[in-house]
């Protein structure tokens, strides 16, 4: 679960971290939809060497490729599932440069922008409260619940449970006292939630006021042409040039 890293908000005072996460969020699915678009190495080692550069520029490099060695087991199914399947080595690491791209393309964002920039982002969209909070909500529980499944990993090691020993079925096997009680506390945890937000009066007044309002910057103007000229580009690689 290494790779949830990539996915947990680091505060730093950067020049993508000073963005409106509006603008960010339409860069990170453009990126995405390009990466999805293409199969081409050399389209998408463009895509993850400009990414590296939002990485670099956002000072997140290092908790980027600490998260890369979650994604080992998932590059390995990719490579069994290709060369079992009828696949070629070649399409491996294209499919799995391809993963790299699509991970990255959200990992710098949440990497620089704060859950509560993305809720007033989706308020300001029109979208429901409801909707808002719950993507928020799901956006903190994923660091959370990383460090109470490695705090809970790390006891179940110090009371001499082996994890890594044995084969496929016996490691399996040996995930069940980590997940139970990872499940439990994950449960325990929404039902505090759920009894704070009752206390605080959650949804009484459906008009929401909010101390920091989002507003465009050159920046930000700067990262939506950079978009759009992203996309221009994607389509004349694919429609022009053929580019698969």
């Amino acid at each position: 679960m290494s790779f949830l890293r990539a996915f947990k908000y680091r505060r730093k005072d950067t020049v993508v971290h000073r963005l409106d996460p509006r603008s960010k969020f339409l860069l990170s699915v453009v990126l995405m939809m390009v990466s999805i678009m293409f199969a081409d190495i050399r389209v998408l080692l463009v895509l993850i060497s400009g990414q590296l550069i939002l990485l670099f520029l956002a000072k997140s490099l290092g908790e980027w490729f600490s998260s890369l060695r979650g994604l080992v087991f998932f590059f390995a199914v990719i490579f069994i599932t290709q060369l079992l399947f009828g696949g070629t080595f070649y399409t491996g690491i294209v499919l799995s440069l391809r993963l790299v791209a699509l991970s990255s393309s959200m990992s710098w964002f949440f990497l620089s922008s704060t859950p509560e920039d993305i809720g007033r982002a989706m308020s300001v969209a029109g979208l429901p409260i409801e909707l808002t909070f719950s993507f928020t909500m799901a956006i903190r529980f994923i660091p959370v619940i990383y460090d109470e499944f490695q705090s809970i990993y790390d006891t179940q090691r110090s009371r001499g449970l082996e994890l890594e020993k044995g084969g496929f079925r016996d490691r399996i096997r040996n995930l069940m006292p980590i997940l139970i009680p990872l499940l439990v506390g994950t449960i325990r945890r929404t039902y505090e939630i759920a009894d704070a937000m009752e206390v605080r009066a959650f949804g009484a007044s459906p008009k929401r006021t909010t101390y920091k309002p989002l507003k465009l910057k050159s920046g930000d103007y700067i990262v939506c042409i950079a978009s759009a000229i992203l996309v221009v580009s994607a389509l004349a690689l694919k429609m022009v040039y053929g580019v698969e």
